[in-house]
């Protein structure tokens, strides 16, 4: 059996805190010879597994390993399937903790060690960074004069309606921390008001070392306390913070300095050092990262990129064909690292990745070489690949523990890709927790009901903004549990301003059904009004409307009356003014029985061939044969008026049991059915302008157009 050379570099790695004492490598020759150094190396079999499917790891020591990306990234997995058999069968000498890693089969087993392998082979691209915000205060910055706002979690979802500020959100914290400059104007300011100056102030924790030092902003630290308070004299038990103020006045010049209540004077801050946070505004579609101009996510991984520029001039003097990039290694490199980033983020790849040169594209410049897919410009490839390349591009710079602003990240995608990219983020994350590493903070927004169930109630972040005097607020849940079911199964209703909490999926479809009647009635559907239906899953209605009201939506709750509200839940309701709407206190009412009392034996009539036909006539005609004595098979299927002679029940007392056959049977639990059984719920609206019935879908109607 043929013997390899295999680093225990995963067994210290996943140690005790989980870290390993790697030297990474700067340039890609010095990671081929050189793969780690942590004192020595082991020599063991290649296991009989391993050997069937062709593993061979050892230290690749020519540059051969270099030019051919996609062989490449196959050797890199077989790499990570080797040291993971390496470790399996080192088993007894590892940690339970460990072990039980590996035998477990955690999901995220792979991506740790790619990440340790890749470590090694790549270069490095940018300053490791390990921050997370803490407390972000803004004022008078565009659509927003006031918000207070510090995050809970390290990976927040930022949701509501339509200009609500969560952009804005997002542009203050990268206005004040983003290393590059900006230019700001009136439209900048709230109202345009420039007397009114901007304030946006950022405090960052898990500070760097060298932010901490006192030549740098040492001074100038404050303390963070276990309840998310802020103060000044910082004591033991507080984490070290730094608070950065960006201010813009009348003149339009920002200034960046690091405040300190505690000290008279502040301290201005370099593009530099704020460059030390390691913000990324993954910006989506950003063309600029699909080629290799100045500045670009692609001339970083490409390093040093003389001979790309020389090869240039000769290419736009002897034509396209002549320009020969393909045979520039570090062009190929990095254009096969693209395509390993965009594939892992799931994007579409038709051909590979390659270096190609577009004709008047940035004149003589690097600007002038762009990422094909074959021979394809990837600019031109649709807008979803093109977004999800860009964003796997950018965030291959950054290293562990980056604070990463992604706008609407479903822009462009579908469904499947838009979880795919969020659950790419997430295990990112979870991998880095996994190895003992700073995981950052990813804070997004979204209007996409599948971006919004992947990302979880726990990092559900919902911005409200006062239409008049916008001020805004971020709420998180206090009880994520009672919003749970909502975020799983029907997250659109989230982003409304307004939600209609109904008891179960009967309320929901029969709302559903009568909203094309309001259309006709009031002329606007109820979406337009921002106001969205929810199933609030029987018992659970309270529990979730109260939680939605913690929220700052406005809420109101559609229940039976049979079974009555205990007087605490209907106290918790009106303190949190969450309005009740029911069939009337005493009543005992469920939604058949407010139905079927008031009906016509013609509306009855057509709500039973409903029900046969969705449920069968057999089943139907069975169910009621067995609750009226007197019915068979021949007069059941007759005209409901004939019932009573048959049965020698008088009216009122059938349409009692007709409903109470129709909620035991579940005719009409399912959203379907509601909206079919809508249009005959409102002739029996029409019908009996005194019911209970009518007086609820009313009411009903009344606050949705409110």
């Amino acid at each position: 059996m043929r013997q390899i050379s295999m680093p225990a570099a995963a067994a210290v790695r996943l140690q005790p805190r989980l870290k390993l004492a790697v030297e990474r490598p700067h340039q890609y020759a010095a990671g081929t010879t050189a793969l780690l150094r942590i004192g020595r190396y082991v020599t063991s079999p290649v296991s009989s597994e391993a050997a069937k499917h062709g593993v061979a790891v050892g230290v690749p020591k020519d540059d051969a390993f270099l030019e051919d990306q996609n062989s490449r990234h196959s050797r890199v997995r077989r790499t990570v399937i080797s040291i993971e058999r390496e470790l399996i069968d080192r088993m007894a000498s590892l940690t339970p903790e460990v072990r039980g890693f590996f035998l477990t089969g955690s999901p995220h087993r792979v991506r740790v060690f790619e990440r340790i392998v890749t470590n090694i082979y790549l270069p490095s691209t940018a300053c490791r960074a390990v921050m997370q915000i803490r407390h972000l205060l803004v004022r008078n910055f565009r659509g927003i004069t006031s918000l207070d706002w510090s995050p809970r979690t390290s990976f927040a979802c930022l949701i509501g309606a339509g200009d609500s500020g969560k952009s804005t959100i997002l542009d203050a914290v990268e206005a004040a921390l983003n290393s590059r400059w900006f230019s700001f104007n009136e439209s900048d300011f709230y109202a345009g008001d420039t007397s009114n100056p901007i304030s946006i102030e950022v405090t960052v924790g898990e500070l760097s070392a060298e932010l901490k030092k006192d030549g740098k902003f040492g001074l100038y630290i404050r303390g963070w306390t276990s309840e998310g308070r802020l103060r000044d004299e910082p004591e033991s038990t507080d984490e070290p913070v730094l608070t950065i103020r960006l201010t813009v006045d009348a003149s339009l010049e920002p200034s960046w300095e690091v405040i300190c209540d505690r000290l008279l004077d502040t301290r201005q801050i370099s593009n530099r050092d704020r460059a030390k946070f390691g913000l990324v505004r993954l910006s989506g579609d950003d063309a600029r990262q699909l080629a290799w101009g100045q500045g670009s996510i692609l001339a970083r991984l490409t390093g040093d990129n003389k001979e790309a520029s020389l090869r240039l001039a000769e290419a736009y003097r002897s034509a396209k064909e002549s320009a020969r990039l393909h045979e520039i290694p570090s062009l190929v490199q990095a254009a096969g690292l693209a395509q390993g980033f965009a594939k892992g983020m799931g994007a579409y790849i038709s051909d590979n990745y390659v270096p190609g040169l577009e004709l008047g594209r940035a004149g003589l410049s690097a600007g002038a070489i762009a990422l094909h897919d074959g021979a394809v410009p990837l600019r031109l490839a649709g807008l979803g690949t093109r977004r999800l390349a860009s964003l796997a591009i950018q965030k291959s710079a950054i290293k562990e523990g980056a604070i990463v602003l992604i706008d609407e990240i479903e822009h462009g995608l579908e469904p499947h890709r838009i979880v795919g990219s969020v659950a790419q983020l997430k295990s990112d994350q979870a991998a880095m927790k996994l190895l003992g590493e700073p995981i950052g903070q990813v804070l997004l927004t979204t209007h996409s009901e599948a971006a919004l169930g992947e990302c979880g109630v726990e990092s559900v972040n919902v911005v409200q903004t006062d239409r008049i005097t916008r001020v805004a607020g971020v709420m998180s849940p206090i009880s994520p549990d009672a919003i749970r079911p909502l975020v799983r199964f029907n997250g659109k209703a989230l982003f409304a301003r307004r939600i209609l909490v109904c008891e179960g999926m009967t309320e929901v479809g029969i709302l559903m059904g009568l909203r094309d009647v309001w259309i006709e009635r009031k002329g606007k559907p109820i979406e337009q009004l921002s106001v969205a239906l929810a199933d609030g899953n029987g018992s659970q209605a309270t529990e979730m409307a109260l939680g939605l009201a913690e929220l700052g939506y406005q809420v109101a709750i559609f229940m039976d009356s049979d079974v009555p509200l205990t007087r605490d839940s209907v106290d918790q309701l009106a303190e949190a003014q969450v309005q009740i709407i029911e069939y009337g206190v005493g009543t005992l009412l469920n939604t058949e029985q407010a139905i079927f009392t008031p009906a016509s034996d013609t509306h009855i009539q057509e709500l039973i061939q409903i029900a046969r036909s969705n449920h069968g006539e057999d089943s139907i005609n069975e169910s009621l044969i067995a609750k009226l004595p007197g019915l068979n098979h021949l007069s059941v299927q007759g005209a409901v008026s004939g019932w009573s002679a048959a049965t020698q029940l008088p009216a009122p007392q059938i349409r009692l049991i007709v409903a109470e056959v129709a909620k035991r049977k579940k005719w009409f639990k399912e959203q379907r059915y509601g909206r079919e059984i809508a249009p005959v719920v409102w002739k029996i609206i029409c019908h009996d302008h005194h019911s209970p019935l009518t007086g609820v879908f009313l009411a009903l109607e009344t606050w949705i157009y409110a």
